[in-house]
């Protein structure tokens, strides 16, 4: 009988999860994809650089919430576009893999203290990763594979390089981390399950356009089920999206979430630095079997074809390229910006000017809000035959006698505690029935329940909702004759 292998142990799995050497494939190609979107976000900014990042404009840095003065230092308006250029530069040699490692190190600064020193508009969630991305990468060999660098060391007929995997599970536990940390915080945030968040979400622009998310608010059964399902997903990833068939499911099910950010929430930036991170959990083994299959060449592990190997001139060459990009491309942004003249300051009629408000459009900013009108408190009011997880399915507007009719009346919030009223009127708009709710200023829903007597009459009826006084909603229905004796209930 053949002798049991034994298990690896604890210690020995460790450290074979993240010192295992394999070749940055998957680094290499975060490596190109990262600096591309970071590309497009800066040069949208780089017009506004005066304004955003330098004492010449209306910088916000972050530190000024915790009561630490110049922190970090605002630069100049020349010098922040200086900074600003050499960025883009770096990304651009970054996504190369031009002096890959100087390429990301300054990257990583650079991004950060840029967005450092505005907190109100490009301080987010996503530069956050993708800050904490560049730090990472700025530790890994990404530059071994599919790079300019790789191209200039390369000796011909020699397999790519193999380095420790711990800066690409570092990454993997990065986004894992992050989704868990969001579902704890949603688990604390009602709202989130109940879909009220979500569905005032989409109702808004608060990112971008989003005309999905505006149609799906009239599913709002639906909405409570992504709800769950997203929380479920951000609780699991961390634990089954390492190997085998959980790790597929697990990130086709994050391309599928964050998709549905961009088309329902107008997330733009965050999507694609998130599925950005899906490619550290991409291994050699996957690299080897896509390429062999898609190229219909041998495994990028074995040797690569022979070739000339590049002669030292012209690696001196592009040594001394590098610098001398950055000088030419800093001073062209900065006599381009010159030219541009944000400001207007070299206008024969000099500077722009700031337009002073009118006395009544100040008084107006400052005053604080009036009273609420009914209209404003009032969202909507959904007519259907059941009621699922707080909200009413089954909607319709015609009914047969003997069926129940559940109105809901959903609230804007905030709202203070308040009286609802909703009442049956007949089609000459005579009172049939008149039911009051009190509804406190933590629900933002109020029920109300008709069952559709025989002792009504088939024909049209409206469903009237009433709020301070004053008709806010009214909803016709059609009451239809009973299609069976047995459907009419009998009376308590």
């Amino acid at each position: 009988m053949l002798p049991v292998p034994a298990r690896p142990g604890l210690v020995s799995s460790v450290r074979q999860f993240f010192f295992a050497e394999e070749t940055p494939y998957g680094l290499a190609v975060i490596r190109i994809i990262l600096p591309l979107i970071l590309i497009g976000l800066m040069l949208q900014r780089w017009i506004h650089v005066r304004e955003f990042f330098s004492s010449d404009g209306a910088a916000a840095p972050l530190a000024l919430n915790y009561g630490y003065f110049n922190f970090p230092p605002e630069p100049s308006g020349t010098m922040a576009v200086v900074l600003a250029t050499a960025l883009i530069v770096f990304l651009v040699t970054a996504c190369l893999g031009w002096q890959t490692r100087v390429s990301i190190i300054a990257s990583c600064v650079l991004y950060t203290y840029l967005n450092m020193l505005d907190c109100l508009g490009t301080f987010t969630k996503y530069s956050v990763i993708a800050s904490h991305i560049l730090l990472l990468l700025s530790f890994s060999h990404c530059g071994a594979v599919w790079s300019v660098d790789a191209w200039l060391t390369r000796t011909p007929g020699t397999p790519p390089p193999k380095y420790p995997a711990w800066p690409r599970r570092l990454i993997q536990l990065l986004i894992g981390i992050v989704y868990f940390g969001s579902a704890i915080t949603k688990i604390h945030t009602p709202t989130f399950f109940s879909g009220d968040q979500l569905r005032f979400w989409m109702m808004t622009n608060v990112n971008h356009a989003n005309p999905v998310g505006e149609e799906l608010t009239l599913f709002p059964v639906m909405l409570v089920l992504s709800a769950y399902s997203a929380a479920v997903w951000e609780i699991t990833f961390l634990f089954l999206a390492w190997r085998g068939h959980g790790r597929w499911i697990m990130l086709l099910m994050g391309i599928g979430f964050h998709a549905m950010t961009l088309l329902t929430l107008g997330l733009y930036v965050f999507p694609l630095i998130c599925i950005t991170t899906y490619l550290a959990f991409l291994n050699e083994r996957d690299i080897q079997r896509w390429t062999a299959r898609w190229r219909d060449r041998r495994a990028l592990s074995q040797a690569e074809p022979a070739g000339r190997a590049i002669s030292e001139t012209w690696r001196q060459r592009v040594s001394w390229a590098f610098p001398l990009l950055l000088l030419v491309a800093t001073v062209a942004g900065v006599l381009l910006e010159y030219g541009l003249d944000p400001y207007g300051k070299r206008r024969p009629e000099g500077p722009f000017s700031l337009v002073e408000l009118d006395d009544a459009t100040v008084s107006k900013m400052f005053n604080r809000n009036g009273v609420l009108r009914p209209d404003d408190l009032i969202h909507s009011l959904e007519i259907g035959t059941q009621i699922i997880g707080s909200y009413v399915t089954g909607h319709r507007s015609t009914f047969e006698q003997g069926e129940r009719l559940y109105a809901q009346c959903t609230l804007n919030p905030p709202h203070p505690d308040m009286v609802v009223e909703c009442n049956l009127r007949d089609g000459n708009n005579r009172l049939l029935d008149r039911v009051r709710q009190v509804v406190p200023r933590e629900s933002l829903r109020a029920n109300f329940l008709y069952v559709l007597h025989d002792a009504l009459a088939p024909g049209n009826y409206a469903l009237v909702v009433r709020c301070g006084g004053q008709e806010v909603v009214r909803r016709k229905i059609t009451l239809t004759k009973a299609a069976s004796p047995s459907r009419t209930p009998v009376a308590n």
